[in-house]
């Protein structure tokens, strides 16, 4: 769970004069991130491909594309992105499908033994989309 779904990949780059920063998560940061979490959990993914779950409105820019294949050591035609406003139905229920990867970042940030849980469930209210 904190290994793919939590987003904390954040990605950015210049494009056309703009910066382009977004957060990540998915097999693709468990892949090419350089978060020091990686290294607290002792995970690490390899793969032939990868996918990124984007929280934006438009796809990435190619400068992204490119950054992300290249931390991940893989061709950009070796990944897939995902890519939803948090505004939309899709990023409200991403974000509410967060609260059990919530708990567990909470527990590993208080220095709870995180091989103590063996399992775990959560629920929480879907709101509706933003306007």
């Amino acid at each position: 769970c904190l290994g793919s779904q939590y987003a904390g990949w954040s990605p950015s780059v210049d494009d056309n004069g703009k910066k382009y920063n977004v957060l990540g998560s998915g097999p693709a940061r468990a892949i090419g991130s350089s978060e020091k979490l990686f290294d607290e959990l002792g995970y690490r993914d390899e793969a032939a491909s990868a996918a990124l779950v984007i929280e934006a409105d438009r796809a990435p820019p190619p400068a992204l594309v490119e950054a992300v294949a290249k931390a991940c050591k893989l061709s950009p035609e070796r990944l897939t992105f995902v890519y939803a406003p948090t505004s939309s139905l899709a990023g409200t229920v991403q974000i509410a499908a967060r609260c059990l990867e919530v708990a567990l970042h909470k527990a590993h940030e208080l220095h709870f033994p995180l091989d103590h849980i063996v399992d775990g469930i959560a629920t929480a209210p879907l709101p509706p989309p933003a306007p």
